[in-house]
């Protein structure tokens, strides 16, 4: 039944027919509505979740009820692995973004893939190595980066992402070329970075200042990609 759209999902390539045909019979399909959460920092953890369409954010909250977000995960990419790997509760809370579906396993059925297709095991390891390197970099940047700057750079890592999915909208006099549009509210961006939102929409109208983006309603548009860029630099020199 899903077969054919397991097949072209980034974290199963390598896999033979049969063990696709195992997975489409073992697994569950799930839909969450944008929003929604999937699953809770805390809860006991028996699932691991593939994207097969959408995107989620992964968010850990403290006891004083302060979020931070510390990703977000789109079509092809996987989550809950760590629950199933050292067998405690869940790290972080995930929510869905927009309309998300989900293939998950449950933790006897990922045990047994990993031990068939070592290639899947690689692959897995580096997707957690990634983001244990991104989680290192949000501390260093808390660090030795001030709120702009922090703010700077992880627009130019959204935009770059963004330029790479082709997310572009026309109208920009800025630079050559068309806007890079990012679909993503105040309040995130101050999760993300570690911020307040205060902080974040100073921060802002100083580059909208500068020419270097628009605000609209939980979305930005990125006019000088080399204007946040450069202040990026300039921190990092």
């Amino acid at each position: 039944m899903f077969v054919e759209q397991l097949r072209h999902v980034p974290l199963l390539r390598g896999l033979t027919d049969v063990q696709l045909a195992d997975l489409a019979r073992t697994a569950r399909t799930h839909r969450f509505e944008p929003d929604q959460i999937v699953f809770l920092q805390g809860d006991p953890g028996d699932t691991v979740h593939i994207i097969l369409r959408g995107q989620v954010k992964v968010v850990t909250t403290s006891r004083a009820g302060h979020e931070a977000i510390l990703a977000f995960l789109a079509d092809g990419e996987s989550f809950g692995e760590m629950s199933l790997l050292d067998d405690l509760p869940r790290s972080a809370t995930i929510q869905a973004t927009t309309m998300t579906t989900t293939l998950s396993l449950r933790k006897v059925d990922f045990h047994k893939l990993l031990r068939e297709a070592p290639d899947l095991s690689l692959r897995l390891l580096r997707a957690l190595a990634r983001r244990l390197r991104e989680t290192g970099m949000l501390v260093q940047d808390a660090a030795f980066l001030d709120v702009g700057e922090r703010l700077a750079k992880k627009l130019v890592s959204m935009a770059t992402e963004a330029i790479e999915l082709g997310v572009t909208v026309p109208g920009s006099t800025r630079v050559s070329g068309p806007a890079i549009e990012l679909r993503v509210t105040q309040q995130d961006l101050a999760s993300m970075i570690g911020a307040t939102r205060e902080s974040v929409n100073k921060s802002l109208a100083s580059f909208r200042t500068r020419g270097y983006l628009a605000v609209g309603r939980h979305r930005l548009s990125i006019l000088d990609l080399d204007g946040l860029r450069s202040v990026v630099d300039r921190a990092l020199d």
